[in-house]
C-alpha cells in the first residue's frame, strides 16, 4: 500500500501526525502539501519538524520563500503560494534545492510540479469541519512506502 488516509480532529491531531511521519524521515525526501488556505499545511510542518527536533513555532515561509532549519535533518520548507511565473522558481534556486540531501517541504506545489522528480510523498489535506481535517498521503515511490509505517497504527 503506498498511500493512507488520516482524519485529525484538531489542530493539535494534526501536529501529531506531522510529528509521527517524522520519525520515518532519513533525508532527501521531497514532501508536497496540497490544500486550501487553513487546510493545514503548516500545522503538519509544525509537527513534523517538532518530530526532528525544532523547538521553536515553524511559521509559513509565505513571504520569505524558503525556511531552513538544521535539525536530525535538514530541512528546507518552501512556500510557492506567491509565485505566478515557473521562471521566478528557476530564479530561487529550486534545482539546486531539489539537488540536496534535504527534507524538502513545499506548500502550494502546483506551480513547480513540472520542475519536480516524479519521487514525491504528496499530501493532500481537506478541511472537513472547522476543526477535523482529512489528511491524504500518497508515497509515489514505493521504495518510500516505509515512511508510511509508523501512521498505520
Amino acid at each position: 500500500m503506498n498511500s493512507i488516509e488520516i482524519k485529525s480532529k484538531s489542530e493539535k491531531e494534526t501536529q501529531q501526525i506531522g510529528s509521527l511521519f517524522s520519525q520515518n524521515l532519513k533525508g532527501n525526501e521531497l514532501i508536497l502539501l496540497f490544500g486550501n488556505i487553513g487546510a493545514g499545511k503548516t500545522t503538519f510542518t509544525q509537527g513534523l519538524l517538532r518530530g526532528l527536533g525544532y523547538e521553536g513555532w515553524g511559521r509559513s515561509p509565505t513571504f520569505v520563500l524558503i525556511n531552513e532549519y538544521n535539525l536530525k535533518h535538514k530541512v528546507e520548507h518552501m512556500d510557492f503560494y506567491r509565485l505566478n511565473k515557473t521562471s521566478e522558481l528557476i530564479e530561487l534556486g529550486l534545482e539546486e534545492y531539489l539537488d540536496s540531501d534535504s527534507v524538502k517541504i513545499i506548500e502550494w506545489p502546483e506551480l513547480s510540479t513540472p520542475l519536480l522528480p516524479h519521487n514525491s510523498i504528496d499530501i493532500s489535506i481537506s478541511q472537513k469541519s472547522n476543526s477535523e481535517r482529512l489528511l491524504k498521503i500518497n508515497v509515489k515511490n514505493i521504495q518510500n512506502s516505509y515512511l508510511l509505517k509508523s501512521l498505520k497504527s
